[in-house]
């Protein structure tokens, strides 16, 4: 039993060696960024990066946006793709799986052009406006920039989070659906009434990955606007990115911490729910 264990650590130690060296190794060094002046000059200064960097009111339209963002787009993923799994069922061909799988896997750079045609000036959706009688406009543009990008968001990861809940809704019991539908046929309260409490820790699960996707957006902002888009999309990854370009590793790495710590507090949140959820159905 001991040489089994042995071994197993001898299998994750080369990624654990990944994992410091490239992760937790600079993460640590950073935090003398955080904590100190930077930029060659020496000496510790306490909290001051902190004061800084949340007076600045970049770093607050982008912690506001980036929040704004994760808010609207986590629920509606994750509702969505509940349902479309529930509406599927366990009878999805390799086809449609695939269908589903493809946003996912398909490059950042050829999807932006096909949405730019679609959202952009001249695009699809403007001319089909201008053929109702309406007018068309630039829909990459305020005001209309942070729902096409909500938009955006919810196709790419759709797939990927509905072939997660079906896997899961595969295990489910038949019995549970034929009892209730000696009650109700109606789909939406068998999905909260039973699938949801079933499913509670898949649930939590398609949550927190849907929240660490919302900090992938980046690609698809960046590729669309570059380093300074509309003001309604300006994320915490730009400012960031336009901190590292301007050799602020102070400013940088004390919003990197922040956002660091926000993430695992968020994490922890859910982890916390689901421990509730799953303490209150065991009647413990």
């Amino acid at each position: 039993m001991k040489r089994g264990g042995n071994q197993g650590l001898l299998y994750i130690l080369p990624g654990f060696a990944g994992l410091c060296v490239f992760y937790i190794i600079p993460f640590v060094i950073s935090l003398g960024y955080v904590f100190g002046r930077g930029n060659g000059e020496t000496g510790r200064i306490g909290t001051e990066n902190f004061k800084d960097l949340l007076g600045n009111p970049a770093f607050q339209l982008a912690a506001k946006n980036t929040l704004v963002f994760t808010l609207l787009a986590v629920p509606l993923l994750t509702l969505g793709a509940l349902f479309l799994a529930m509406f599927l069922g366990q009878k999805q061909s390799p086809l449609v799986q695939s269908a589903l799988f493809t946003p996912m896997i398909l490059p950042v750079a050829s999807a932006l052009l096909g949405w730019q045609g679609i959202f952009g000036p001249g695009g699809l959706l403007g001319k089909g406006v201008e053929a109702l009688g309406g007018t068309g406009e630039n829909y990459l543009e305020d005001p209309w920039a942070r729902y096409v990008l909500l938009f955006l968001f919810f196709i790419k990861n759709l797939g990927y989070m509905t072939l997660i809940f079906t896997g899961a809704i595969g295990n489910m019991k038949k019995e549970y659906r034929e009892a209730f539908l000696l009650d109700s046929d109606s789909l939406v309260k068998y999905t909260f009434r039973v699938a949801v409490p079933i499913l509670a820790p898949v649930l939590f699960f398609v949550m927190v990955l849907s929240t660490v996707n919302c900090f992938q957006i980046f690609r698809e902002v960046s590729g669309l606007y570059g380093d300074y888009p509309p003001e309604s999309l300006y994320m915490l990854q730009n400012f960031m990115n336009n901190n590292f370009e301007k050799l602020n590793y102070s400013r940088l790495c004390t919003a990197s911490f922040l956002l660091t710590m926000g993430v695992a507090l968020l994490v922890s949140l859910y982890l916390w729910a689901q421990h509730r959820s799953e303490k209150g159905e065991s009647g413990l």
